[in-house]
């Protein structure tokens, strides 16, 4: 045969029954074909498959193999296109820069319409489209390609990619949708650990507020430059950076704050759900560690690290902390250290943060999440738009199938 044209494309479409893989490359096999690439779909009684076959070695003409193949519809009832290439079409499809979308968030009408037409505008290939979570929650994964997007002159390749990623991330949050996007090849690497930045992810905001108010509250009585601001990591790191305001204090008066606070809805049940699965779960936190043990003790997660406040032998704050001392830039090191513990790698770590500057260990992760964030002030590779931090469930490649076996069975 012609082999300029020794490759085929098959595509089929129908209803499902018994037998139709089988009858389909048996046929190919007997015209003296060779599978070289094939997917095939079966959801909801409806059947999809897409084959490349190469017959350079059959003795008949593409005229009689198309001709052959096409006789498949009346055989089988589905709806089949074929196509006829060169070796140099097909070497260009396996040209590929695929990226992982996870969207997550409230059902509603038009999300995959805005977000497909928003790929649509950059060039960008859907590969893969499905439904991880149906009902009022609402979970999508796609696959697309970035190897053909519109790329500005002004531009190189990867900061495109990631001015596309920040667009897609603006977008999301404006239909108070979540969003992930890893590449494809990290993606597929096997996640070991997750590491979340306790204050800016599993504390409630609010109780944290709550608590550090009753601090300010303690402290006001003494000649203190310690100040309160907005932002509530900035006024823990400020209060480790003043820990001496603290000094002559008893521990158990603070000790005793350490109910007000709560954590994000589904915390331990993530925790639960992750360690069943296999992961290793560290804690950063620039908060005391009476705090951090009261509310995760229960948890059994394996690396908490925070700040021990160093009292004498009446229990009496001395207005110091004991070695290591925890901050925003102490915690890259430690998650270093939690690395070299566990022999992992960093395209093996999920690190979630607020994505604010203090939270910037993240980024030294194989998937990186910004958790609430008011505005990001770092490079992440997703976005959590709502406080259920369950969502990081759905973005670790896990099929449904075994996800909702983990769920059913932490709710037993």
């Amino acid at each position: 045969m012609d082999n300029n044209h020794k490759l085929v494309s098959i595509s089929a479409i129908g209803l499902d029954s018994p037998g139709l893989v089988s009858k389909i490359t048996t046929k190919i096999f007997e015209l003296g074909g060779n599978i070289i690439d094939v997917e095939e779909y079966c959801r909801r009684d409806l059947f999809s498959i897409f084959l490349i076959i190469d017959f350079s070695a059959a003795t008949n003409s593409i005229d009689e193999i198309t001709a052959t193949l096409k006789a498949i519809e009346d055989e089988t009832g589905l709806k089949v296109s074929i196509g006829t290439h060169g070796e140099e079409e097909i070497s260009h499809i396996d040209e590929k820069n695929l990226h992982v979308v996870t969207i997550l968030g409230v059902d509603q009408p038009g999300i995959i319409a805005k977000v497909s037409t928003f790929f649509h505008r950059y060039n960008i290939n859907i590969q893969d489209c499905k439904m991880i979570a149906r009902g009022k929650f609402f979970s999508m994964e796609m696959i697309v390609d970035t190897n053909k997007m519109v790329v500005e002159t002004r531009l190189s390749r990867k900061e495109a990619i990631e001015n596309m990623k920040d667009e897609l991330k603006n977008l999301c949050t404006r239909i108070n949708q979540s969003v992930v996007i890893q590449s494809e090849n990290i993606y597929k690497r096997a996640k070991k650990l997750i590491v979340f930045d306790v204050e800016s992810t599993l504390i409630q905001i609010s109780s944290l507020k709550n608590l550090l108010k009753k601090i300010e509250g303690k402290v006001k009585s003494t000649e203190s430059t310690f100040q309160f601001f907005d932002n509530t990591t900035v006024e823990m790191q400020s209060l480790i950076e003043n820990i001496r305001t603290l000094k002559g204090m008893h521990r158990s008066e603070l000790e005793k704050f350490s109910d007000i606070l709560q954590l994000n809805p589904g915390t331990l049940e993530l925790i639960r759900i992750l360690k069943s699965m296999g992961f290793k779960i560290a804690l950063l936190s620039s908060g005391f560690n009476f705090v951090i043990k009261n509310l995760f003790e229960a948890a059994g997660v394996d690396y908490a690290f925070s700040n021990t406040l160093r009292v004498d032998e009446n229990g009496i704050l001395t207005g110091e902390l004991e070695e290591p001392v925890i901050t925003s830039t102490t915690k890259n090191e430690i998650l270093e250290f939690i690395m070299n513990l566990e022999n992992v790698n960093r395209d093996q770590v999920i690190a979630v943060g607020d994505g604010s500057t203090s939270s910037h260990f993240i980024t030294n992760s194989g998937l990186s999440i910004a958790f609430k964030s008011d505005e990001q002030g770092i490079k992440t590779d997703g976005i959590f738009s709502s406080d259920q931090i369950t969502n990081l469930l759905y973005c670790l490649g896990i099929p449904k199938t075994e996800l909702d076996k983990y769920i059913k069975k932490d709710h037993e």
